[in-house]
């Protein structure tokens, strides 16, 4: 997330949180492919429209929805909700 705050493009192993978080500023490859990770790099080095695109969309993402103060609102929300549950759990058990 830090290369897609500077809109630097991604190369990355495919795990689902890092699809969720860059989308398309990334390309992914399998899982302990480091010669297909080597690959992507080339790919990038070698398209820097490429680059610049996929940058800006993951700059984009970022502040329009990734930045701390969209994400706060989520969190603080989470910690709600588990605190109302809890006070339900000891009520029950009281």
């Amino acid at each position: 997330m830090e290369y897609m705050a500077l809109g630097k493009p991604i190369v990355q192993f495919d795990l689902r949180e890092g699809r969720v978080s860059a989308g398309e500023a990334s390309l992914y490859v399998q899982n302990a492919d480091t010669a297909g990770f080597g690959d992507k790099i080339l790919e990038l080095l070698d398209d820097p429209v490429r680059r610049d695109t996929m940058g800006a969309f993951g700059q984009k993402r970022i502040y329009q929805e990734l930045a701390w103060h969209h994400e706060a609102t989520k969190l603080l929300s989470a910690y709600e909700k588990v605190f109302r549950l809890r006070e339900g759990i000891e009520r029950a058990i009281a």
